[in-house]
């Protein structure tokens, strides 16, 4: 993900250009809000893509009986150190990031949580960790656009007694984002080329402006595989197989069939 943005301390010199900007908005409590969900989910998209892999897990935890607000984060925090133990006893490390809501308002409270993929043995053991209702399992999918809708949901909710608040484990990859201070500009441009390798992901890109009304570009960008790079790893995998169903000649009918499978 790039942004590009003007820094308040380095604004255009000309005048003529300083002023070519969008209204000026009104800074209320709301309009601020806005602008620290939007950066709140922002930074959770970037956790996510830095330790959430495609095939983990995401869980739904809900209630058959409607608990307090204390009581549905006294069973969370015990349900992820069930978890823990678990993960221990498989012998892989434990990591989330998850969020309740509903602790306060309309709807029944439930939690989500995401957490490494486990072997399908270990499902029911999960399952069973949450006594108080039903789990929900589903797979990450991995892709940026995943991180981005997960994050955006994870951040709707207002921060009122720790409903809508993050909570992760200490041991994440936390990636500070690089900011590169570029010279001072006497004229914007919104337009972000795409790095070498990659292609601009444009239902996730968006130009906007500023409370003091200057433009801001944010792009996302995904890695594609070049096609000479491609083309070469197909071939060694077809020289591969002939070498393979060659020296699978003296093999007997089914263990040919076996080779020639792979």
């Amino acid at each position: 993900m790039i942004k590009k943005y003007y820094s308040y301390r380095a604004m255009p010199l000309r005048p003529d250009v300083r002023e070519k900007r969008a209204k000026r908005k009104n800074v209320t409590k709301e309009t601020q809000a806005v602008v620290n969900r939007r950066l709140r989910a922002e930074r959770l998209s970037r956790l996510i893509m830095d330790n959430i892999e495609q095939g983990d897990l995401y869980l739904t935890c809900t209630y058959r009986i409607r608990p307090t607000a204390e009581q549905a984060q006294r069973d969370f925090e015990a349900f992820k150190r069930k978890l823990r133990t678990l993960y221990k006893k498989a012998g892989q490390v434990f990591k989330y990031i998850s969020v309740l809501e509903n602790l306060s308002g309309g709807g029944r409270p439930h939690g989500h949580i995401l957490i490494p993929a486990l072997d399908s043995k270990w499902i029911e053991k999960i399952r069973q960790a949450w006594p108080h209702g039903n789990i929900e399992f589903k797979l990450y999918g991995g892709h940026l656009r995943d991180a981005e809708r997960l994050a955006d949901y994870f951040t709707k909710e207002k921060i009122a007694k720790h409903s809508g608040r993050i909570q992760s484990s200490k041991n994440l990859i936390r990636t500070a984002p690089k900011k590169e201070k570029v010279t001072r500009a006497e004229a914007y441009n919104p337009d972000i080329i795409a790095p070498s390798g990659y292609r601009i992901i444009k239902d996730l890109s968006y130009s906007t402006y500023t409370m003091e009304g200057y433009p801001v570009s944010i792009a996302y960008f995904e890695r594609v595989e070049q096609t000479g790079k491609r083309e070469k790893k197909n071939e060694r995998v077809r020289r591969l197989y002939q070498r393979d169903a060659a020296n699978s000649a003296a093999l007997s009918e089914n263990e040919n069939r076996r080779v020639q499978s792979q």
